[in-house]
């Protein structure tokens, strides 16, 4: 996967999907198939290692070394998935940004209705209805998320999308300065709330996202789900924040508000091969 080649397949690239992981071998395969595999061939896929204590998760993307859409990066030390994208989002040049967890699914056309909506209605950050899936990828339960972000979070509501099923204008994470780069769980609720202030959510009603609930995964690991120490104490900052920008009484007040902290840890993106 030369520079070349890289740059020349990825001129005309609409979206480009970032998916960071750490030790998810397991199930990392099969979501960078359900990426690559979606009927957009306008997208770049960058797979983000985070310092996994071990190679074997390579093996799992061996299949797709030689899709020039695939770019695979290892992160200098062990930083977490939100400083990692703000990390990634000074490589990206499309006009729209796709997430992924590592060990979640997309499913057929998410892209397509996504983009579509994105393009049509004038929005800017775009979720998804989702199925909830165990270990063994067993559906158990689906959910619909608002079609009109905004308006429910007029009314109280603060989860109004999945942040993995969703896509965003580049523009909107380069203007709100991306997540909180001071933590590793959390801001993608932050995101969404400083988003509203200024943008468009929306969601499409379709289910295209599988959604992995298991026990060590970043919501459930009993250090980092919810109602861990580490979540309560972000959520308590997350609200002082939103209070604050509840009370701006002028627009120049607000915006800075608006503007996530930058990466506090200093670390590179070296490419991996994984080709065998």
């Amino acid at each position: 996967m030369g520079d070349a080649v890289r740059t020349s397949a990825h001129t005309q690239a609409a979206v480009t999907v970032v998916l960071p992981h750490y030790d998810c071998a397991d199930y990392l395969g099969a979501a960078a198939a359900s990426v690559l595999a979606q009927d957009r061939a306008d997208l770049r896929l960058i797979v983000i290692d985070d310092c996994s204590p071990d190679e074997t998760w390579t093996a799992a993307l061996r299949p797709y070394a030689a899709d020039p859409r695939l770019t695979v990066l290892r992160t200098s030390e062990n930083v977490g998935h939100l400083r990692i994208k703000n990390k990634a989002l000074e490589r990206v040049d499309t006009p729209y940004v796709a997430f992924q967890d590592a060990d979640d699914i997309s499913l057929p056309g998410r892209l397509r209705h996504q983009l579509a909506l994105l393009e049509r209605d004038k929005a800017d950050l775009v979720g998804c209805a989702y199925e909830y899936i165990d270990a063994a990828g067993h559906g158990t339960g689906r959910r619909r998320m608002p079609r009109n972000g905004n308006l429910w979070m007029r009314l109280g509501r603060s989860t109004v999308l999945l942040h993995p099923s969703s896509v965003v204008r580049r523009e909107v994470l380069e203007r709100l300065g991306g997540f909180d780069g001071t933590v590793r769980l959390g801001a993608d609720t932050d995101f969404h709330l400083r988003a509203a202030r200024l943008y468009r959510l929306r969601s499409v009603r379709h289910v295209l996202y599988r959604y992995r609930i298991w026990p060590n995964s970043l919501t459930q690991a009993p250090e980092t789900g919810f109602g861990s120490a580490e979540r309560l104490s972000y959520t308590g900052t997350m609200n002082d924040q939103e209070r604050r920008r509840r009370e701006a009484r002028t627009r120049e007040e607000l915006l800075p508000l608006l503007v996530a902290p930058p990466n506090d840890i200093d670390f590179t993106l070296d490419p991996v091969a994984v080709g065998g």
